[in-house]
């Protein structure tokens, strides 16, 4: 793809989308997350080969929210393999909210809805529960390749007040006999998950290796197995964008996947990893500026894989 082309449509696609930046609201549900300026917006783009383009509130950091599950996909596939997973997760969109019980019949119905990220924290290995974590941390800043991604303790704070559903969720599953372990153990560390505190640019490196087959972008070291990052950008294209996904796939038309505190992350395979972030939500809690622009960019540069 030409740079300059992708970096000038980029800028007019921003500036085609100002008047979306006052609509829509931020969450509430979870009080920290209103603690932000509404009107903040980043974008970052990292191209397979590198080259990078950053535009706004690029080095403000927000919570990760639900674009944590992917991490969370990807390490419970390492560490248990695809047919263990996939024996305890579904792999279909659902048509209800990210934290209806009705995600859950004899197993959660995807691995981005609530249910069925709590059963991939489940999976994650460790001695306990604070190896577990660390390994998630780790994993996270050598995707994005910054050590300097954080823990927001303030957003896990409020939203382990507020997490009754999930802790419904973490029975359900629970009784169903997808895990046998303690809530401190699983819930807690699904909450923590989603707190740590990325920038966009974090999310574009970790998306551009995804887009780059797994492999580091400067060593070429094979970072996530190829196997599964084409699992992965699967969920994310038919699941990613919570019960909306099917509609933005055939307006946007590549792998995504949002979180309620603003962020989206984008993977166009072979070309390039993108994360918008913009705090005020749809009526089903994507980012709305977010979505605006992704739709832009796609419909511009022909990014759609059916295009």
């Amino acid at each position: 793809m030409d740079f300059k082309l992708l970096n000038e449509t980029v800028e007019r696609v921003i500036e085609s989308t100002e008047e979306f930046k006052t609509e829509g609201n931020v969450a509430t549900y979870i009080p920290e997350l209103a603690n932000v300026d509404e009107n903040n917006f980043g974008l970052a783009i990292v191209t397979v080969d590198g080259k990078t383009i950053l535009k706004g509130d690029t080095e403000l950091r927000f919570s990760m929210q639900s674009i944590s599950k992917v991490i969370s996909l990807i390490m419970a596939l390492e560490d248990n393999g695809t047919d263990y997973v996939f024996e305890r997760i579904g792999c279909e969109c659902s048509p209800y909210a990210f934290n209806h019980v009705n995600t859950i019949t004899t197993k959660a119905a995807n691995p981005f809805v609530n249910a069925g990220a709590i059963s991939t924290t489940a999976m994650i290995k460790g001695r306990d529960k604070e190896e577990k974590f660390q390994r998630f941390m780790d994993r996270i800043k050598k995707l994005s390749g910054d050590q300097g991604v954080t823990f927001l303790e303030k957003v896990y704070n409020s939203e382990m007040e507020t997490t009754d559903t999930n802790r419904a969720l973490f029975y359900i599953l629970r009784s169903k006999g997808i895990f046998d372990l303690e809530m401190d153990d699983v819930l807690n560390r699904y909450v923590a998950g989603c707190s740590v505190g990325v920038n966009v640019v974090n999310l574009a490196k970790i998306a551009a290796v995804l887009a780059n087959g797994g492999k580091c972008l400067e060593t070429g070291d094979q970072l996530v197995e190829e196997d599964y990052v084409k699992i992965t950008l699967a969920q994310m294209f038919t699941s990613g964008m919570y019960e909306e996904s099917g509609k933005y796939q055939m307006t946007i038309g590549f792998p995504l996947k949002s979180g309620v505190s603003g962020g989206i992350m984008g993977v166009v395979p072979g070309k390039f990893g993108i994360c918008t972030y913009s705090p005020r939500l749809d009526a089903t809690g994507n980012s709305l500026r977010g979505i605006k622009v992704l739709e832009g960019l796609s419909k511009e540069l022909g990014l759609s894989l059916f295009a």
